[in-house]
């Protein structure tokens, strides 16, 4: 990260602060932080004079259209920003896909000639739900699987021209999005602190704590017990 100009959406809290918090340490030239409300990235603001706040929805094609016109060069995009509304298969709710899929695949379109010249780096956010439907949160899975597929395809196009597409693929995270779960949970600064560590060693695909290891190793020894564990979620 040294000396690069570095984009992070949702900056504003969790695990974006955290990024923004650690990559502060390595000495970038600039960062850029993005949150739908932009006022939530006061504090942010404070942090170092490199940090210039964005206010950015990326569920909103002219809201990314605003953003992207006032980056004129850029190294690194953290695709951090994401929700989770909660809802089951049928529930009705496309609000995952729009914009944990399609907000992020806007963006790194709007972003992708800047990453072309120079050589980028993108880093995106799924979960290791990606790998496995938790149905009580099936349309949450149902995106960040699709993020997944579009992260690989991803690789393949930046790796036409010399830049590199990680995937970070972590477990609960002690943020608000997993407020009220009883699952085992790691800090936002131990996701970062592993992510990256791995990239320095070129791992693309990422799993930064001990549930995501796990998951990822029971898919590979003992995938059916694994899918009957994770369908007990809708019992009870």
């Amino acid at each position: 990260m040294k000396d690069k100009i570095v984009l992070v959406t949702g900056a504003n809290r969790g695990l974006g602060r955290a990024f923004v918090e650690k990559i502060l340490e390595l000495k970038p030239s600039k960062i850029y932080c993005a949150a739908r409300d932009i006022d939530s990235l006061k504090g942010i603001k404070a942090m170092s004079d490199i940090i210039e706040t964005i206010e950015l929805d990326i569920a909103s094609k002219e809201s990314i259209d605003k953003a992207v016109a006032n980056i004129k060069k850029l190294d690194v995009l953290i695709n951090n920003a994401g929700v989770n509304s909660n809802t089951r298969l049928f529930d009705d709710s496309f609000f995952d896909i729009e914009v944990n899929l399609k907000g992020t695949s806007n963006l790194t379109q709007a972003l992708f000639e800047k990453l072309k010249n120079s050589k980028g780096t993108v880093i995106n956010v799924t979960s290791v739900l990606a790998l496995i439907n938790l149905p009580v949160l099936g349309n949450y899975c149902i995106s960040k699987s699709a993020l997944h597929s579009f992260t690989q395809a991803l690789r393949v196009e930046f790796g036409l021209f010399g830049g590199e597409v990680y995937e970070v693929l972590p477990g609960p995270i002690e943020t608000r999005m997993t407020e009220g779960s009883q699952m085992p949970k790691t800090s936002p600064q131990d996701i970062v602190d592993a992510t990256l560590e791995s990239m320095k060693k070129r791992v693309y695909e990422i799993y930064p704590d001990g549930f995501a290891q796990m998951v990822k190793k029971r898919l590979q020894k003992e995938p059916q017990k694994l899918i009957e564990e994770f369908a007990m979620s809708l019992q009870g």
